[in-house]
Formats: structure tokens, C-alpha cells, sequence
């Protein structure tokens, strides 16, 4: 089973929900036991919004300061509002085309600007979760979460656009 807490951030319209039930899918489709939050209330697009998912047996899906894994960033001025969250040695991964604070420079990559040029605008997401499965800390493997968007899909041109993305993503990371 894998254990994992993991905050997804970014900004209204970027897909950080859809994000978020993605892993959740994933989760349920690999057998673990999962719970989120979702804090989007007021946001509109382009305001604040965060998802907390934890992978694994809790009570609770609220996640305290200095307790997340992972954080995930679709929107690079959310990093500094929502670091506080990550644990000593937990892991940050960033969707900006900058290296941002003290983090290395592989845990950056531009998901925006290359699903932009591959006229992906609004999967934005899935570019940069493409990328974020490849790194060691994230609990599910590119597979796994391939074949959750072939059954959260609702029609076939979604499928096909949001493999499409997912794949660009994948091959961010093996540059």
C-alpha cells in the first residue's frame, strides 16, 4: 500500500481538483485507501486553490504544517503560500520555467509553456503530471495513472487529448 500526504496548489481554472480525483482514482483503482479536501470555495479564476489527497490508511484529510510529502505546484506563486506545508525532507515539485527559493532544479519544470506549444491550454495539468510521475517521491507510477484518465475519460477526443498530455509531460522529464 502506498502511504502518502500530498497538497496539490495552483489557481483557479488550472485543474488542481481534476488533478486531485485523478490520484484518487488512482488510489481506488490500486486498491489503497485514500481521503481529500478540496479548498476552492470563493476562488475564481486565477484565485487560490488547493487540494490535500492522503494515500493510505488516515482519519482525517486535512494536512498540518510540516507534514506533506509532497506538494505539487501547477501555479509558481503558490509555491510560497503553501511551503510551509512540506515536511523536513519532504519533496516539492514546480510548474515554473525559474527555479524558485532553495529548491533543485530538477523538482522545476515549464508544463505551462510546452502545453501551450503543443496546443494543450487547458491541460496544463496533465503535462506537469506527467512529469511529476516520473519523479521517485510520487506515489504512482506514469502507468497507473494512464490508465485512471482512460477511465475518468468522457468521451474518446477527451481520452485522446489527455493522454496526449500526460505523454508530452512524461517526456519532459526524460530530457
Amino acid at each position: 500500500m502506498t502511504d502518502c500526504k500530498l497538497l496539490i496548489a495552483g489557481q483557479g481554472g488550472q485543474g488542481v481538483v481534476f488533478l486531485s480525483r485523478l490520484l484518487s482514482q488512482t488510489a481506488l483503482m490500486a486498491g489503497d485507501d485514500f481521503i481529500t479536501y478540496e479548498s476552492h470555495g470563493m476562488a475564481m479564476r486565477g484565485g487560490s486553490v488547493t487540494s490535500q489527497v492522503k494515500i493510505g490508511n488516515y482519519r482525517s484529510p486535512l494536512i498540518g504544517e510540516k507534514s506533506a510529502d509532497l506538494l505539487l505546484v501547477l501555479a509558481a506563486d503558490e509555491f510560497q503560500r503553501n511551503r510551509h506545508f512540506v515536511r523536513p525532507g519532504g519533496i516539492s515539485l514546480v510548474n515554473s520555467p525559474h527555479s524558485l527559493a532553495d529548491l533543485p532544479s530538477e523538482n522545476f519544470c515549464g508544463a505551462t509553456a510546452v502545453a501551450l506549444e503543443h496546443k494543450l491550454a487547458k491541460a496544463v495539468n496533465l503535462v506537469f503530471c506527467g512529469w511529476a510521475a516520473q519523479h521517485p517521491a510520487f506515489p504512482y507510477n506514469f502507468a497507473q495513472i494512464r490508465e485512471a484518465i482512460k477511465l475518468m475519460a468522457v468521451s474518446p477526443d477527451i481520452e485522446t487529448a489527455n493522454l496526449r498530455a500526460l505523454e508530452i509531460g512524461r517526456q519532459l522529464s526524460i530530457r
